[in-house]
């Protein structure tokens, strides 16, 4: 059920709440309110290199295209400047797709009609998910359903489970990262302890903004393990600062 803009769901007298503006949710427990860290939000303590590595090139990249010889120290500095932000600002672009992208699939998934998007890229990724849908040809158990573990005080929403017990998470990144089979598992583990569903096989699935399609599968036994190391690292972060 919806109230006041939040999203609120209640198993096992807990309440689950989670608001889309801010992305919090917030869990009823004996009596007390706890917010909680989503599961991208526990992931977030893995180190991600080739990110920094990705946005130092664009800063370099940016430098070495508008740098002009002779400049002033002044402008300098503020190309400088712009550069550092560089992969802020692409950073920005790809999430807006990919937030277009997961909107559209969700609403495919409970049945709403809808064009193509617009945007060339959004398009491409999701003639790229319709492709890998029809050769799937499976039934929809959930979609975009929030669920948390209220033992373990995490949260998240799972983008899709197959009546066949598929755990299916979709991305729109340019490749399948380590970290993304770790998500598998957070979400695993909170079906089991929210819902009482014991997802049978994980599966990562991209969708490329270039109209390719990638799919991995995923261990979840691994998965929730290595997940469950993370949380104890993100909480142990948490505690300390």
């Amino acid at each position: 059920m919806n109230r006041d803009g939040l999203i609120v769901r209640v198993r096992r007298g807990y309440t689950l709440a989670f608001d889309p503006e801010t992305h919090i949710y917030t869990l009823q427990k004996d009596g007390q309110e706890h917010v909680l860290p989503s599961v991208t939000r526990v992931l977030s303590v893995i180190a991600k290199p080739k990110v920094s590595a990705w946005a130092m090139d664009l800063m370099a990249q940016h430098i070495l295209d508008n740098y002009s010889p002779g400049m002033s120290l002044e402008d300098m500095a503020l190309l400088t400047q712009e550069a550092r932000g560089m992969h802020l600002e692409e950073s920005r672009k790809a999430t807006g797709t990919g937030s277009e992208v997961h909107d559209w699939i969700e609403g495919f998934l409970q049945g709403l009609p809808r064009g193509l998007p617009v945007n060339p890229s959004s398009m491409r990724a999701v003639q790229a998910f319709l492709n890998w849908w029809k050769e799937e040809k499976r039934e929809v158990f959930l979609s975009e359903e929030i669920v948390a573990h209220p033992e373990l005080l995490y949260a998240g929403k799972v983008d899709l489970l197959l009546t066949d017990g598929t755990l299916v998470d979709f991305k729109t990144s340019k490749g399948l990262y380590p970290e993304y089979e770790l998500q598998l598992g957070g979400y695993a583990l909170a079906l089991e302890a929210w819902e009482g569903i014991r997802p049978q096989r994980g599966l990562l699935v991209r969708v490329g903004k270039d109209g390719t399609t990638e799919t991995r599968e995923v261990d979840l036994v691994t998965a929730k393990e290595h997940f469950q190391h993370a949380l104890a690292l993100y909480k142990f972060l948490v505690e300390r600062a």
